[in-house]
């Protein structure tokens, strides 16, 4: 029985040349197991996309069987995530689904587990790796139950034993009557499926059973590329270039790596592996000078550069060749010199200048936007270079591109550093360091890390913002973890009231004694609720500038009381008596509302405060108000805001890297500096809420 059938779909985007799906058609039979592959951009996720009713604009039709819901785990994990905590965000479906409470908590729970997350519950979603997160993705999917399930490139970024375990229950899916469709480039998950259909340029290729697509050769050497050759891995003599030693990192009060040893040898590749959220990235980052060490030394002979693992966050221009001109441009490069860098660094990702450099970067495929960063790096030619997961997401031959240029890197003279899920890219480095739970569990090819010629390596100054952006994005939804105060256990809804009650009351009085009392009862209130009297009293101090600054403008716009004294005037510049009591009383009211506001969210993080809103206004539906969307935007700004938070952190690091921001000293500098942050962070909004919003959609929300 055909529960799918597409006939001469055909689809174009609006600023593409070429149509990106030119006559597609083919059917799926209930219960079958596809995997659709081809190479990057030859249109694979937009075909998933027009699959799922995301996309509408395609000639042609297509037919779905009605009755099955189709679930969809997008190419960028972090684009599914609706909620700012884990367990919400496994559970924002089933609740669409209007499940009962119980059958909501044992899906959760079940999806939760199959994914290996369920120790993450209670935690942050922000605070996942990218690993972590495409796992709480699936998870969030399968929580539907979708008879059809759509996964676009949805096991790319994680470790093997994880992978393991997800084709595994894959298998059981599909035995148990549904379908799944697999988007993917990996043979091992080809292997799994029972038919394959190929894509090229937007055409079909093959359509058939899996095993006839593997005999062709014409087909399997342009998807996976060449076999990559195992190192023997002889002694490395070289010089070293850079020098971890017994260095440690604390992010959050919670050791993320702790007493890392090893050294890089000039000319020479290195694997990091490792399960995700083990610390991979956190070690990268150490290393290009993006985070700042709690302790140990880290020496090296130049500044090391990080290919980052988010490759949307690291492209800000509009055309591709612009893009890599970025950081060659602003090391003084320009001219036909520039040109022939962009040129070299663009063919040596497999981006032939000629055809790319005009494209617009964000309407590049995953895989060539991945690509496309890297080939940004290269470009600034620098003798340490870092790659955080550089072929997630490319297809078997781009995948070889980018091992064979690493290799090629090495041989003129550079050192490559690079994190890795796949067990061939290891055993072609010259060496793999593996690294669990926060420290090195083996080393292939220890080597000492003295070095005489090496210098104390200096981060970037503005780590102690990037710091600061991620503790604000972790602490933004709080989790149970954190809760120490007696008073975090009262009910949810008793927190929302008294909070609403105090923020209120610290508002509408004006008379200085009482406001003065409510600045107290705020105190009080904040040490009960777990928030310490020296971080309210650091936020003063942080907010009283902008106060007086309002004060002096008070100054000039209140009107004062008819025959009162004038203690100073100056044209419009008046003080009196009752202006200087209105600017007290509203710096104390201020200060108040501010303690109020800092406690509560110390006390009541995300989950409670969903879960006390939706008590308090259960009522209302009773009057059939529609208190679920006043729900679902309280959620979306939990999670939103940290995204922001997280995407401007990812564009400060590219900026860095790349020589945009801290070259110039003054104030008036390092603001013009900032400007170039603004346009990014704009388009990578609205590229979220353009995502969050197909999210939401595919989470069956009405």
């Amino acid at each position: 029985m055909s529960i799918l059938t597409a006939n001469e779909i055909c689809f174009s985007y609006e600023k593409s040349k070429e149509p990106i799906l030119k006559n597609v058609s083919f059917v799926i039979e209930k219960g079958s197991y596809t995997a659709i592959v081809g190479s990057n951009g030859s249109g694979k996720s937009t075909l998933a996309r027009i699959l799922c009713g995301l996309e509408q604009s395609y000639t042609g039709t297509l037919k779905i069987e009605q009755g099955y819901k189709i679930g969809l785990v997008f190419q960028s994990p972090k684009n599914q995530i609706v909620s700012g905590v884990v367990s919400r965000d496994t559970a924002f479906g089933p609740q669409n689904l209007g499940l009962k409470d119980s059958e909501v908590e044992l899906r959760t729970i079940e999806c939760l587990n199959i994914v290996d997350l369920l120790d993450k519950a209670t935690s942050s979603s922000s605070a996942l790796s990218l690993g972590q997160t495409q796992k709480l993705a699936l998870s969030g999917m399968l929580a539907l139950w979708p008879e059809i399930l759509i996964l676009d490139e949805s096991v790319s970024m994680l470790d093997p034993e994880s992978r393991k375990d997800i084709f595994e229950f894959l298998e059981y899916w599909n035995k148990s009557g549904n379908t799944i469709i697999h988007i993917t480039h990996e043979e091992d998950a080809i292997n799994h499926a029972e038919n394959v259909l190929l894509l090229e340029k937007g055409q079909v290729l093959y359509y058939g059973k899996k095993n006839a697509f593997l005999q062709k050769e014409e087909f399997t050497k342009n998807l996976f590329g060449p076999k990559l050759q195992i190192n023997p891995r002889k002694k490395i003599d070289s010089e070293s270039v850079l020098s971890f030693k017994d260095v440690c990192f604390e992010y959050d009060k919670k050791s993320r790596i702790e007493n890392i040893n090893f050294s890089l040898q000039k000319g020479t590749i290195t694997a990091l592996t490792g399960p995700s959220g083990a610390g991979k990235s956190t070690i990268l980052e150490l290393t290009a000078g993006l985070l700042e060490k709690k302790s140990g030394q880290i020496k090296c002979n130049s500044k090391p550069l990080l290919v980052q693992q988010n490759s949307q966050a690291a492209l800000f221009e509009k055309f591709a060749a612009d893009d890599v001109a970025f950081g060659p441009r602003n090391n003084g490069l320009s001219g036909k010199s520039l040109k022939t860098c962009v040129k070299e660094s663009m063919q040596i990702v497999n981006l032939p200048f000629e055809e790319f450099a005009d494209r617009h970067t964000f309407l590049l495929s995953g895989g060539e936007q991945r690509r496309l960063s890297i080939a940004g790096i290269i470009a600034m030619n620098q003798d340490i270079i870092l790659f955080d997961e550089p072929t997630a997401g490319l297809d078997g031959n781009s995948r070889y591109k980018i091992m064979m240029m690493m290799k090629q890197l090495a041989e003129q003279g550079k050192t490559i550093l690079f994190s890795t899920h796949h067990k061939d890219e290891a055993d072609f480095a010259d060496r793999e360091i593996c690294i669990q739970n926060g420290q090195i569990y083996s080393d292939s090819n220890q080597v000492q890390n003295e070095s005489n010629n090496l210098q104390d390596f200096v981060p970037y100054s503005s780590t102690k913002l990037l710091q600061k952006l991620n503790v604000a994005t972790s602490s933004f939804a709080g989790t149970e973890k954190n809760q120490k105060s007696k008073y975090s256990k009262l009910p949810s809804g008793a927190r929302i009231l008294i909070f609403l009650v105090l923020f209120v009351l610290s508002l509408i009085f004006r008379n200085p004694w009482i406001c003065g009392s409510m600045l107290l009862v705020t105190l009080i209130y904040s040490v009960i609720a777990g928030f310490s009297i020296k971080r309210f009293l650091v936020s003063c101090v942080k907010i009283m500038p902008f106060l007086l600054i309002f004060a002096v403008f008070q100054m000039i716009f209140h009107p004062s009381i008819p025959g009162e004294p004038t203690f100073t005037s100056w044209k419009w510049f008046l003080v009196t008596p009752s202006k200087l009591m209105f600017c007290f009383t509203t710096i104390l009211r201020t200060l108040s509302a501010l303690g109020c506001i800092s406690a509560f969210f110390v006390s009541t993080p995300e989950y409670d405060l969903i879960d006390g809103l939706k008590k308090l206004l259960k009522p209302l539906n009773l009057l059939k108000i529609p208190v679920k969307y006043f729900i679902l935007i309280m959620e979306i700004i939990f999670r939103f805001i940290p995204l922001l938070v997280e995407e401007a952190s990812c564009i400060i690091k590219t900026q860095l890297i790349r020589g945009a921001l801290g070259q110039k000293k003054g104030k008036l500098a390092r603001i013009k500096a900032m400007i170039p942050l603004v346009v990014p962070l704009i388009i990578q909004t609205l590229k979220r809420s353009e995502a969050l919003a197909d999210a939401i959609t595919m989470r069956y929300f009405k």
